[in-house]
């Protein structure tokens, strides 16, 4: 699953919630079961307008135990009509909230196989979701979709819904004949019923699979066909944007191609498809063989100069591997899934746009995972509720460690064999570690122990100095972490490049104490030192270094995140003159994008009196990212010459990006165009709005009448919540005396959105009046989220309530 940080139909931390609240920690750690499922099978139709699915789930299963007479199938909130076996006999069974327990009228043995009938409809509140254009967004595109992961299929059908089973499956689905429906597998047969006006799909997946990875995804589509040597690829498009996504998708076959090289396992599945869907709550979901994606993936042909699909459809098709093929057993092994997949996410990256795309992502996850560690606590990967950033980017950390410590071959061959080994299973951390073991004959107890089951990161404090007499280069090394039950001393190689006149010389270092003395022989004393040259392991580092080092590191270290972590370093040096033509230097010649938007960054922030001109040079770059860095440096120059040059910028540039950072800047620069131009661009379409966005923040930041209109229009129901927000804010900052405005500002107390209706009330707050007052005093005794009626009591309590 990719995580996507975008307001959708329900956010992260809501999802989160109410999973929590139903099951608790049973989420986290798998049950015992006393049976084994061989199969499902799943009859559904469905009511779009009603919101309901009429299900019949076969499911055959063995026992587990020898005498069997009872078993429990996890069913939220299902309406059972009946349970049956195969034959007919009809079964009692109690149909509790979460869980249907089925009593059989004989106790069955290991050797039998029994199938089990549940006829049943359902009401999902999660798990199966039906989409349709209504009073909230009436231009909505009418889907059906499903969402698995963790334990939301429950809602949908009755099963054994966590990863440590596995069972064929097969979905039996009837839609209007308009419509197409996707499952895992190989599509059987399509019926056609004339008279009724429906197409029922036959789908079958033949090798085993957790039953959260269950799927189907149904609407108008077009499908693009295409193949990858024997295995059909297949792009579920809507009609009107079919070239947007065969390019969002592009990345496909060369994906499938390196993830079946660099693991050495043929890819398993009988196809693979990516459909988009609307309003989904992720960035993409991994289900066996058809893979969802969030439709804010389907990019057009000008947003492909900013954003990218590559990386979602590379984290989900590694996950056919890893996550499909091999499953964690219980959700507290879940780095098993999404750290391999960011892993292999950036190994694809690395492949398809070099090594220093590669650095900079794990430069990027390494960020995050401190950033995590330092907000949230330290928790280790292996337990029950570790962080998300856990899962994902400081598991992939391991692997990339991993990956360093055993070599290229040998890592390769480890993997290999951990799926080859644990196909079509549920595995732990213990069977990746035996894999690894068995692969290479490395023991590495120690290092699974510090990363996985134990947390933090080492925060190395070293310092240096020169013996010139000896001609050694003395380095001390300082662990500085707490040291405590959760985290120790680490061990680890370290990686130290020294520079001199001679050359480049490396030396690696294995820190094991506390505190480590090292000493290296040169020639001279050297211009440049690099600990953890390349950076390769996951760590916080103090290591102070003169403005002249730091400069030389900048201008000339090999490794792009050595180059980046001098060019933020040379901030502490803001009105320096060297600084100032080093940064130039770097924005304008370094070879690799990331740096030279990071130099941008930072020279932007320059007090020097070359620092406009730079930008108006570095505003032409070929790199979108760094255009960007450079039009937000200067709005810091209001001018006629900056002004003029920005809305030329935004008239002729093809980045929406740039464009949109254009019209933000223009607000301090120029703010007479800037609300001409606003006023302009406020309908422009663009890939995720970002244009929509900017013109907004822009007449929001300018306070000027004419932006009434477009706010009034943009805050209606059916357009993204953020651009809505926006809007809002416009009407109570501009439209205190305008009467639609503040007609509009009371009625959106009653929205639909929690978040529109807390910022409506702090807006009457604000605004005051006896009408305001009496919509509060309303609303107060209709309002349901605990949240927005907190924010209702304190805006009555500033009317002296």
């Amino acid at each position: 699953m990719k995580r996507m940080w975008m307001l959708v139909l329900v956010s992260c931390a809501a999802l989160r919630a109410e999973a929590d609240a139903l099951f608790g920690t049973e989420r986290m750690v798998r049950p015992s079961r006393n049976y084994d499922v061989v199969h499902y099978t799943l009859e559904l139709r469905f009511d779009q307008q009603a919101k309901k699915v009429f299900g019949k789930a076969t499911i055959r299963f063995t026992p587990l135990k020898s005498s069997l007479d009872s078993i429990d199938l996890h069913a939220m909130a299902l309406d059972v009509q009946s349970v049956s076996l195969a034959n007919k006999e009809v079964l009692r069974f109690a149909n509790r909230e979460s869980l249907l327990t089925v009593y059989f009228h004989k106790s069955f043995s290991l050797d039998d196989t029994i199938a089990l009938v549940v006829e049943y409809t359902a009401s999902p509140r999660a798990g199966l979701y039906f989409m349709q254009p209504d009073s909230t967004n009436p231009r909505r595109r009418a889907q059906i979709w499903t969402q698995g992961e963790d334990i939301n299929n429950r809602h949908w059908f009755p099963c054994w819904d966590f990863p440590n089973d596995k069972a064929t499956s097969e979905v039996i689905a009837t839609v209007k004949d308009s419509w197409t429906l996707l499952s895992n597998g190989k599509l059987v047969g399509v019926r056609h019923d004339k008279h009724r006006g429906t197409k029922t799909f036959h789908w079958y997946q033949s090798k085993p699979h957790a039953s959260y990875l269950i799927m189907l995804a149904a609407g108008e589509y077009t499908v693009v066909r295409e193949r990858y040597r024997t295995k059909p690829l297949e792009y579920y498009l809507y009609s009107d944007r079919i070239e947007d996504g065969k390019r969002s998708l592009s990345a496909t076959p060369a994906a499938m191609k390196f993830f079946e090289e660099v693991t050495g396992f043929p890819y398993p599945w009988e196809k693979f498809a990516q459909i988009f869907i609307t309003d989904f709550m992720w960035g993409g979901m991994e289900n066996t063989s058809a893979v969802t994606l969030n439709e804010s993936y389907l990019i057009d042909h000008r947003g492909l100069i900013d954003f990218t699909a590559d990386d979602v459809v590379a984290h989900e098709l590694a996950h056919q591997w890893f996550g499909d093929v091999v499953t964690c057993r219980d959700w507290t092994e879940l780095w098993l899934n999404e750290g391999f997949a960011n892993y292999f996410e950036a190994l694809f990256k690395r492949h398809a746009k070099g090594k220093d795309e590669y650095q900079l992502d794990l430069m990027q996850q390494a960020s995050a995972v401190l950033r995590a560690e330092q907000s949230q606590g330290r928790k280790p990967i292996v337990t029950d509720h570790s962080l998300t950033t856990n899962l994902y980017s400081k598991g992939a950390w391991v692997l990339y460690m991993l990956h360093t410590l055993l070599g290229e071959r040998e890592f390769q061959r480890a993997i290999t064999h951990y799926l080859q080994r644990n196909a079509f299973t549920s595995v732990s951390t213990y069977d990746f570690r035996k894999a690894v073991e068995e692969a290479t004959g490395q023991n590495l107890d120690w290092f699974f122990e510090q990363w996985l089951y134990k947390a933090g990161y080492p925060d190395l404090h070293v310092t240096r100095r020169w013996d010139d007499s000896a001609k050694t280069l003395i380095l001390t090394f300082r662990q500085m972490q707490k040291l405590d039950s959760l985290t120790g001393i680490f061990v680890a190689p370290i990686d130290v490049e020294c520079t001199t006149a001679q050359g480049r010389t490396l030396t690696r270092v294995l820190l094991k104490e506390q505190e480590l003395e090292v000493r290296i022989a040169l020639a001279e004393a050297p211009a440049m030192v690099i600990v953890d040259k390349g950076m390769k392991l996951l760590k916080s580092l103090t290591f102070e270094k003169s403005k002249d080092e730091w400069v030389y590191q900048l201008l000339h270290a090999e490794d792009i995140v050595d180059r980046m972590t001098a060019a933020k370093a040379l901030r502490a040096f803001p009105e320096d003159t060297v600084v100032y033509e080093a940064l130039k230097r770097a924005a304008m010649d370094d070879g690799f994008w990331a740096v030279r938007r990071e130099a941008t960054i930072y020279l932007g922030t320059m007090k020097h009196d070359g620092v406009k001109d730079a930008m108006l040079r570095i505003a032409r770059d070929a790199k979108s990212s760094v255009r960007t860095a450079a039009v937000v440096a200067l709005e810091r120059f209001p001018s006629p010459e900056v002004g003029t040059f920005l809305q030329s910028i935004l008239t002729t540039d093809s980045s929406y990006l740039v464009r949109a950072s254009c019209l933000e800047a223009l607000k301090k620069v120029d703010s007479v165009a800037a609300v001409r131009l606003a006023l302009q661009y406020a309908d422009s379409a663009s890939h995720r709005d970002v244009l929509q966005r900017a013109a907004l923040q822009v007449l929001r930041h300018v306070k000027r009448p004419e932006a009434l209109p477009i706010a009034l229009r943009y805050v209606q129901p059916g357009v993204p919540t953020d651009i809505r927000a926006l809007a809002l804010g416009i009407l109570s900052e501009v439209g205190e005396s305008d009467s639609l405005s503040r007609s509009m500002i009371l009625k959106l107390t009653g929205d639909f959105s929690p978040s529109i209706r807390k910022s409506a009330v702090r807006a009457l707050a604000v605004m005051g009046g006896e009408d305001a007052h009496t919509v509060l005093l309303q609303r107060k005794e209709a309002e349901s989220d605990p949240d927005v009626k907190e924010e209702i009591e304190s805006a009555l309590r500033d009317f002296g309530e």
